[in-house]
Order: structure tokens, then C-alpha cells, then sequence
């Protein structure tokens, strides 16, 4: 089977719980999707890649997947794990709405939430696909594939 895959990053703010400042929040992923042709309906693809969370995380691995339904389900839904600089570990879960009035901003805008091993919400965040500085590199990442991928 053809499948194909993308490198994707996506910057903005957590704002963790109990606290009422904004810390910087990145993450790069590369994405795999088994079949070409699930994108109609639903694709579930395999992502790794680094995250980066201002005094949790610094360019930590990451694993998770990033649900692809924009026609079927009119979202895009991304959750990936990795483990914190405290040695803990986190799971961060976030869906891009696709559809209304802010078809434009549903390929961009990500909110999601960021919780501990113990299933607590750490904070919440608010992501963000730039698409004056990541655009090009997303368009050049995609790649019809087979395979594993190489982790970042």
C-alpha cells in the first residue's frame, strides 16, 4: 500500500493550571498515513517528533497520532505523548475544527489540553499553524511513502 506523509510544526501558548501567564508551547512532527486514499474519510497516522514546553519539556521526543478527517468528521485531531524534564510523563490532545465560517482558521488554530500521567489537566494551550513561516516546509514535506518512520 502507497501512503504518504508530512512534517508539520506548531507554535503558541500553555497556560497551565493555577497560573495566569502564557508559556511558550512547540511542537514538530512528522506524520505517516498507511493508505493515500483514507484522507476521504478518516486517516489515522503515526506522528513523532520533538515538543518543546517553556519549564516542562525541552525538545522532547514524542509519540502519539493525528487523526486526518477533514471531509468525513470536519477535524484534524492530534495526540502524542512525551516525557516532561521532570521525568514525568504527559499527554497532550487537541482537535482542529474544520467547517462555518472559519474554514480558513480550522487548518490553523489548535486548542487542546495538556495532562499529567495521572490524567490531571496540567494547563490548557492554544496552537497555531503559521502559514507565512511554515507553510513552504509543510508543502515540501509531503512525501508519498512506505514504511517506518525516522524519529526526530
Amino acid at each position: 500500500m502507497i501512503g504518504f506523509s508530512f512534517h508539520e510544526v506548531m507554535e503558541g501558548t500553555l497556560e497551565r493550571a493555577g497560573e495566569r501567564f502564557d508559556r511558550p508551547f512547540r511542537f514538530a512532527l512528522d506524520v505517516r498515513f498507511p493508505r493515500a486514499l483514507g484522507v476521504l474519510s478518516s486517516a489515522v497516522g503515526r506522528a513523532v517528533g520533538k515538543v518543546r514546553i517553556d519549564g516542562i519539556a525541552k525538545d522532547a521526543p514524542a509519540e502519539g497520532t493525528l487523526e486526518l478527517a477533514p471531509l468525513g468528521k470536519r477535524r484534524i485531531r492530534y495526540e502524542f505523548g512525551f516525557r516532561g524534564d521532570d521525568g514525568k510523563r504527559y499527554r497532550f490532545e487537541g482537535v482542529k475544527t474544520i467547517g462555518g465560517l472559519t474554514y480558513t482558521r480550522g487548518w490553523t488554530d489548535l486548542p487542546g489540553e495538556l495532562r499529567g500521567e495521572d490524567g490531571d489537566l496540567v494547563g490548557k494551550a492554544r496552537l497555531r499553524f503559521s502559514m507565512q513561516r511554515h507553510l513552504k516546509g509543510l508543502l515540501g514535506s509531503f512525501r508519498l511513502a512506505s514504511g517506518q518512520l525516522r524519529r526526530t
